[in-house]
């Protein structure tokens, strides 16, 4: 065989394994997540009637990959309520726990740049619905029963997948956005009298189901 030739044939068994490297990482068809640990903060009360509060936050979801570039994606996040310092009635109330709260939401994920990778970003934005949780402290706020509101929220963040033996694990960074829609049947604590905001954070691990 001709030196050509055997270049011809490396080149060739080099290609074949870097397309076989490129299948084994990167997200597949359906992708299973969750986080143990981030953080939920509720913004834009007026520190009288409106509180301000910050959850702990863990939960998970489901991605389905519609092509390389855009996914639809389920979720759910529960915010446990810690003892905290709230301003209520322009007082300061020390170490009171706030109400939990339970977001769910249906998204639409967008991959610029594709997701058959290793690491690459997303945006994403999506439409449902955030709900307080009574607790037997937060009667003191007038909250007996939970109060759901419609909400929509957008964001993005990153996915980094393992390669090797582990190329269906991976980790996930995402940050959101939450417009939470005001209802005038809300109690006056959350959402009666002007819609409020929300930021969310949280680092979790996925998992790929289906290549």
């Amino acid at each position: 065989m001709t030196r050509s030739r055997v270049w011809m044939v490396v080149l060739v068994l080099l290609a074949g394994c870097a397309v076989a490297s490129a299948q084994d990482v990167g997200a597949g068809k359906v992708e299973l997540g969750g986080w143990p640990g981030g953080g939920i903060f509720l913004t834009g009360g007026d520190d009288q009637l409106e509180v301000n509060f910050n959850n702990w936050a863990y939960g998970g979801g489901a991605t389905f990959y519609i092509t390389p570039m855009v996914g639809a994606e389920v979720e759910a996040s529960y915010g446990l309520g810690l003892a905290q310092g709230v301003n209520y009635k322009g007082k300061e109330v020390f170490h009171v726990q706030v109400p939990n709260t339970l977001q769910t939401s249906g998204n639409i994920v967008i991959f610029p740049g594709g997701s058959h990778k290793q690491l690459f970003p997303y945006v994403t934005g999506g439409i449902g619905m955030l709900s307080l949780i009574s607790r037997n402290s937060t009667k003191q706020f007038g909250i007996t029963e939970a109060e759901t509101f419609t909400a929509e929220n957008f964001g993005g963040g990153v996915k980094i997948f393992r390669g090797g033996d582990a190329h269906n694990w991976g980790f996930r960074v995402d940050y959101r956005y939450i417009l939470i829609n005001k209802k005038s049947d809300a109690v006056p604590f959350f959402g009666q009298a002007k819609s409020r905001r929300g930021q969310r954070i949280y680092i979790g691990m996925l998992y790929t189901l289906k290549h």
